[in-house]
């Protein structure tokens, strides 16, 4: 069984004891991101996003987070990392996640919900298969056997990927011949030119620097996959937490609808002059020029995003189908629209 079988099953395990670990700290009186003496908790725990314009750090740099405290505790290296440090609370907000993988994490148990939309896929924004010009790969099928980079196992690209083997007629015998290879982004372009991998799933960034450094084709993208517009994941928060903490989780989703609105309907320009010189402030200068270069001006996103159910029933379908769901699932219970501004 190859990566694209085995990555949801295995996020699904890691949930399950992270569901346990919670609720022995819980069982213990352990706080799980709760105020002290009944007051609300205003240090934020998140992880940022290297090279990429992150809504919630532009929504501090845009002073929305006033009165709050956040703490940096690492990098995010993958949606599915990010829902496991929120759900064994090493985090208070689960930075951008797949709709799918949060949708599997509450099947199991996990005391999480998604709170704002974080990206989308739309024309001048999505997730492309590209290939070496000269691979002499052109179709679904002569990925069989190959290699495949993403950027991580259990989120959107193994979504689609496992969507468009289908919608191309490969059997699942024919799926299980191709293995997804977790790369970073970061290291994803050397890779494919190396030959270490036959494809790769990328986003704008790096698209955009392999076609500045080697040629490379198209095979499909997210969007010509899925439909589009589509939006893909989402911010999310845990309930306890939401439940001690309602006013600051009202500051931070609103906060961060606030920064995905300026974002779509300001010139990147202008986002540069609020973000850039908050992350010099802040110590993340060597994110810049990744941005500057590379950012296509949209998070993918409708400037008033809210999360809908269809967005997440697309998902909950496919991993119904392949035995990947924990039980049955009510789509209401993965989210909750109550601090967006935009419901």
């Amino acid at each position: 069984m190859t990566h694209e079988r085995v990555g949801l099953r295995r996020l699904a395990a890691i949930a399950a004891v992270l569901v346990a670990v919670v609720a022995g700290l819980t069982a213990c009186g352990a706080a799980v991101g709760g105020g002290n003496d009944g007051e609300e908790e205003t240090t934020i725990r998140y992880q940022s996003y290297a090279g990429a314009i992150d809504p919630f750090l532009l929504a501090d740099a845009l002073g929305e987070f006033e009165g709050l405290t956040l703490e940096r505790v690492g990098d995010i290296t993958g949606g599915p990392q990010a829902l496991q440090a929120l759900v064994s609370n090493q985090t208070d907000i689960g930075g951008s996640a797949f709709y799918g993988a949060i949708a599997q994490l509450v099947s199991t148990g996990a005391p999480i919900k998604a709170v704002v939309p974080s990206y989308g896929s739309n024309a001048d924004s999505n997730q492309k298969l590209v290939v070496l010009e000269d691979s002499g790969i052109s179709s679904a099928a002569d990925l069989v056997g190959k290699k495949i980079a993403v950027n991580t196992l259990g989120a959107n690209a193994e979504a689609v990927l496992d969507t468009w083997f289908d919608q191309e007629g490969l059997s699942e015998e024919e799926q299980d011949q191709v293995t997804l290879v977790p790369l970073p982004p970061l290291n994803t372009p050397e890779a494919l030119e190396k030959g270490q991998v036959d494809a790769a799933v990328v986003g704008f960034l790096s698209y955009q620097t392999m076609k500045s450094q080697f040629g490379v084709t198209e095979l499909v993208n997210d969007v010509d996959v899925v439909g589009a517009p589509y939006i893909g994941g989402a911010y999310t928060m845990r309930t306890e937490f939401i439940e001690q903490n309602p006013n600051t989780s009202q500051q931070v989703v609103e906060g961060v609808a606030t920064a995905i609105e300026f974002i779509e309907t300001h010139e990147k320009q202008e986002i540069f002059d609020v973000y850039f010189p908050y992350l010099e402030e802040e110590g993340y200068a060597d994110y810049i020029p990744a941005i500057e270069a590379n950012f296509p001006g949209t998070t993918g996103l409708p400037a008033d995003a809210v999360i809908a159910d269809e967005d997440i029933e697309r998902w909950v379908d496919w991993l119904e189908s392949r035995g990947e769901m924990q039980g049955e699932l009510d789509v209401s219970d993965v989210y909750t629209n109550e601090f967006n501004p935009n419901a």
